[in-house]
């Protein structure tokens, strides 16, 4: 079980490409860490949010799935709020996530 619990409130696309999770809470310090693990996953604490290194083979709804597993490996279980924003995400990459969220 997760020691923290965090509740995703955006789902972004940057223009780099990279896929962005924004906390609620606007998360912890800490979290900054996450890098530690070496898995593409790093915490940006002036927005708040976890963001994967720039797609390239992976769909965002991969990543997506990436950095919740890799945040979940540390003990900070992420959940996507049903009203979460998403700010553009493709459809089909939006839907994927949702239904993988969903099965979560």
């Amino acid at each position: 079980m997760s020691e923290y619990v965090e509740e995703i409130v955006a789902v972004e696309v940057l223009k780099s490409g990279e896929l962005r999770l924004i906390l609620g809470s606007g998360g912890k310090a800490m979290y900054q860490h996450i890098y530690r693990e070496a898995r593409g996953v790093s915490w940006d604490n002036d927005a708040g949010a976890f963001t994967g290194t720039e797609r390239k083979k992976w769909s965002y709804a991969q990543w997506f799935a990436h950095i919740v597993e890799v945040c979940d490996s540390v003990s900070i279980g992420l959940r996507l709020s049903p009203d979460a924003q998403w700010v553009d995400v493709p459809e089909s990459d939006k839907n994927e996530i949702l239904a993988l969220s969903a099965a979560s």
